[in-house]
């Protein structure tokens, strides 16, 4: 075999490893996940030739252009941004400097799109065009007052949201677990929530945030409190509105498509049972689908949900996905309600896609 041909078969190879294992070799069975309205199938392979050229680490969000492309973002420094059609096919890459790329918002003013990168690992969030240009940089905000020791009170920013008005709401979800908020051209304005507080509406791990639109006279802030399996509401000024709890599910990122919401969840399970090790080494997960009054609709990736005094009992990750659901850490909604699924420490997979039918 030529040197060419070698290295090539060798690359299809290692990419074919990167494949997640649904039963597909089991060419004939479609297996159908979701509850109600909300029901998906996987589509096989999607995306995976890219891996040979474009390979990817933790695949942590994903949103839909104007122009209906998927853009991604990896921890994988050949490519950190990877953008695709809805067919999974190529379009461009670009970045190679955020090692711990983690959150990714897309935000539209007047027709000119930007995105919202925050990275683990430099501890900062980056306001870029499409293309990678960094036009604003948020670090450490010691103007914030609260944050006036590194050492102390740390930073390490996961999230962002973007209100109507250009306002940049910053979750730092591996850091101290506030809410800051700054205006569009990085003034800092306010803080509130925090994992030092007392009260519903302290957050453990703010891992996600968006601006929930769907009543546009009174727009509001949804923020993942994960450590709690919970999500809580407030007002745009940071006032505590509600707070929702799903045993065992460990939401991620909130994510609004028309009328409803969905959440990924990233682990339901300990990694050998209820006090078995870390649940972030269970490779579970699923994604919940709730209506316009946020009541849970669908639970794709679990087979039942159970209703105990009003409320879901606790949520376990059905057989059918194991080995393909693993540690979903967001989901993008595209222009036709179909689902797609980035996920962390899942063997360097591609982000999953899901058709809804």
């Amino acid at each position: 075999m030529k040197r060419r041909e070698f290295t090539k078969t060798t690359a299809l190879a290692a990419a074919a490893l990167s494949i997640p294992n649904i039963n597909f070799g089991k060419a004939q069975e479609e297996i159908i996940l979701g509850h109600d309205k909300f029901k998906y199938k996987i589509v096989k392979n999607w995306g995976v030739d890219n891996l040979v050229n474009t390979p990817v680490a933790d695949c942590h969000e994903m949103v839909q252009d104007i122009k209906k492309r998927l853009i991604f973002c990896t921890t994988e420094t050949k490519n950190n941004i990877i953008i695709l059609d809805k067919k999974g096919k190529l379009i461009k890459t670009w970045g190679n400097e955020f090692a711990g790329v983690h959150g990714l918002t897309l935000f539209n003013a007047n027709g000119e799109e930007f995105l919202f990168l925050t990275d683990t690992v430099k501890k900062e969030v980056y306001k870029t065009t499409l293309d990678g240009k960094i036009l604003l940089t948020l670090k450490y905000p010691y103007e914030s007052v609260v944050y006036n020791n590194p050492t102390q009170v740390p930073f390490v920013p996961t999230e962002t949201a973007i209100a109507p008005n250009g306002d940049i709401y910053v979750a730092d979800g591996y850091g101290s677990s506030y809410i800051l908020v700054y205006d569009s051209n990085g003034v800092f304005k306010n803080i509130f929530a925090g994992k030092f507080k007392e009260g519903d509406d302290k957050l453990i791990c703010a891992h996600g945030v968006c601006i929930d639109t769907r009543d546009k006279a009174n727009p509001k802030l949804i923020a993942t409190s994960r450590e709690e399996c919970g999500f809580k509401t407030y007002t745009l000024d940071g006032k505590h509105i509600e707070s929702t709890y799903y045993k065992g599910s460990f939401v991620c990122r909130p994510v609004i498509k028309g009328d409803n919401l969905y959440f990924p969840v990233i682990w339901s399970e300990f990694a050998n049972g209820v006090d078995g090790g870390p649940a972030w080494q269970s490779r579970t997960g699923y994604f919940l689908v709730f209506d316009k009054n946020n009541k849970l609709i669908s639970a794709p990736g679990v087979d039942n949900i159970e209703i105990e005094n009003g409320k879901p009992k606790h949520m376990h990750q059905s057989a059918k996905v194991k080995g393909t659901f693993m540690h979903c850490h967001d989901l993008c909604v595209d222009d036709e309600e179909n689902i797609y699924i980035p996920q962390w420490n899942s063997s360097k997979t591609f982000p999953l896609k899901l058709e809804r039918i």
